[in-house]
């Protein structure tokens, strides 16, 4: 226990120092639309390239600032990294509908966050669309009607995107769902793991899409490791996927090679189907 301390301790004590030196980083994570395989959308993913302990992901570093005023720290660091990543793919020809920035609830309950993305949406001259928050559907299923609400109705009548992050694990009412101005459901990945061979979870992600049609919300399927679980919920109507079976996150200087390589990939794919169409 004194060891966990100690290094929660040493984290918390550099982590202002890390930002400042260009540690804290954004890696990128591509959305697909099974509609057409083109991108449909980013996500925007801490790391901390530390210079003792290497690249490390949000699970390391996140226990040790949550309750502190760092953990805003990190979200204002995320969203200004991202929203430039978004400015500088629109300059090289490489547009991507939107980027999608995860929120604590700490970050939630800023009286002023919408504003604060207001600004910041207009300090890059992006609309307000390019960007979506995710929050954790464990955040929206055990708040009331308070700032946390408030915020997330201000933020999606400002324009931007709302997902509900890990769907499925926090027990959402319907009430609920209406009531946060979702646009759209991220199936936990835990539903999408051997989507395309088990019939229990091809009925558990069959029901979710069915919710989400019938409150107009769109879906995507998080987790995804193979392009069987790719082409199953295709095939089962879920409108997006994302997961290590596409890409897995990356830094900006390989993203837009990624999606150079995607695009052609795409065209090729097409190219061949056209020709087989003639050709019948």
């Amino acid at each position: 226990l004194a060891r966990v301390r100690a290094d929660r301790d040493q984290l918390r004590a550099g982590f202002a120092a890390a930002v400042e030196a260009g540690q804290i980083r954004a890696h990128f994570q591509p959305q697909l639309s099974t509609d057409t395989g083109q991108v449909s959308g980013l996500e925007a993913l801490a790391r901390w390239h530390h210079p003792d302990r290497g690249c490390l992901a949000p699970a390391a570093f996140l226990p040790a600032l949550e309750g502190t005023d760092l953990m805003p720290r990190l979200a204002q660091e995320m969203l200004s990294q991202s929203l430039a990543v978004m400015v500088a793919l629109d300059r090289a020809g490489l547009r991507v509908p939107t980027v999608a920035v995860n929120l604590s609830p700490q970050d939630l309950r800023d009286p002023h966050l919408p504003e604060r993305l207001a600004w910041a949406l207009d300090g890059h001259g992006l609309a307000p669309a390019r960007l979506t928050v995710e929050v954790l559907e464990t955040v929206v299923a055990g708040v009331p009607d308070d700032i946390i609400a408030r915020n997330i109705a201000r933020i999606a009548a400002l324009g931007c995107g709302v997902d509900l992050d890990d769907f499925g694990t926090g027990n959402a009412s319907i009430t609920t769902l209406r009531h946060f101005s979702a646009r759209r459901l991220k199936i936990d990945r835990s539903f999408v793991r051997g989507v395309d061979h088990l019939r229990d979870q091809q009925r558990m992600v069959t029901a979710i899409l069915s919710l989400a049609d019938q409150l107009g919300l769109e879906t995507l399927g998080e987790g995804v490791e193979t392009q069987a679980e790719h082409a199953m919920l295709a095939q089962l109507g879920c409108g997006h996927v994302q997961g290590y079976g596409i890409a897995h996150p990356m830094p900006f200087d390989d993203l837009s090679p990624w999606l150079l390589q995607h695009a052609a990939r795409l065209a090729r794919a097409t190219r061949l189907v056209l020709r087989a169409g003639q050709g019948g």
